[in-house]
């Protein structure tokens, strides 16, 4: 065998030459993903193996394309009368999702930085000082210290007890409409305050902008979990496991501007202190929540 083919014959990228518009050799790479037998392909028109226009349109002007070929992703090269093909199918899909985790991240930062944003501007516009700069200089620093723990990935340790309820004045900070919100958490968590407000945050905005009043957010103890409600007088949204999906957004959303991001990001937090993330629906309208596994349970990675 020459060394040539032999080369090729063990190569991960498929070729396939042509000799006046037939097909002279083709690789086992190519032979995969062109779905065709090596022997029965050789000497038959280029048509009746590539089976696929943009393929042939290649072939006739060169050049460079992706595209579907039985069930995977391929990128195919013409040079003069060779094709070369390259499965791209991992490639894509690694890429897809580390731009969703681009996403994610960029939406899990976007509140300490509008929390920091808004500190900026009370404090250029306060030009005598006093109690009210010294307030917004602390805040500005409880915003810089969480956005560092962020950075560095902290929060994922147990902490004492304390109650939700305890977060409600720094939620109204960023969303003031939600000072109309009603609050029953009396169950304690020890979860990472960060996170539940992360979580907090979304789901209350969520009930807010595409729910109906009233909005309340609720503990219960449930089975070795509390769980963390927030429930709205909304209609019923039909699928609520698609809503958790990165990018779907509810039908109620329309006309509404949002990234599709915040209930992706809320199910991320709560599967990462061993928990997880729900929607139904109840007597009451709309139920969102996360489950946090009570001081003793197993958390899981």
């Amino acid at each position: 065998m020459n060394p040539w083919r032999e080369a090729w014959n063990a190569a991960a990228e498929g070729l396939v030459l042509f000799e006046g518009g037939r097909v002279a050799y083709l690789n086992p790479a190519a032979a995969r993903m062109l779905d065709a037998g090596i022997e029965r392909a050789v000497g038959r028109p280029a048509a009746l193996l590539l089976r696929h226009h943009r393929l042939l349109e290649l072939l006739e002007s060169g050049g460079v394309v992706r595209l579907a070929l039985h069930g995977r992703r391929v990128e195919a090269r013409v040079e003069g009368e060779r094709l070369f093909l390259r499965d791209v199918t991992e490639a894509e899909r690694e890429r897809a999702v580390l731009e969703q985790e681009r996403r994610m991240l960029a939406h899990e930062f976007r509140t300490p930085v509008a929390g920091l944003a808004g500190l900026v501007e009370v404090l250029a516009g306060d030009s005598g000082g006093g109690e009210e700069r010294d307030r917004a200089l602390m805040l500005l620093r409880s915003e810089v210290e969480r956005l560092l723990r962020l950075v560095e990935g902290q929060g994922r340790e147990r902490t004492p007890p304390w109650r939700p309820d305890e977060l409600r004045s720094r939620l109204e900070r960023l969303l003031p409409e939600a000072g109309e919100v009603l609050w029953d958490t009396r169950h304690p968590v020890t979860v990472d305050r960060d996170r539940v407000f992360q979580v907090l945050l979304n789901l209350v905005e969520n009930a807010l902008h595409y729910g109906r009043p009233p909005v309340r957010v609720r503990t219960r103890s449930d089975g070795g979990v509390v769980a963390l409600e927030v429930v709205d007088g909304g209609g019923e949204l039909g699928d609520y496991e698609r809503l958790f999906v990165p990018g779907r957004r509810g039908l109620h959303a329309a006309g509404i501007r949002g990234s599709g991001l915040g209930l992706a990001l809320v199910r991320r937090i709560a599967r990462g202190w061993g928990g997880e993330a729900y929607g139904r629906r109840s007597g009451e309208g709309n139920v969102f929540g996360v489950t946090i596994p009570e001081e003793g349970e197993e958390e899981h990675a």
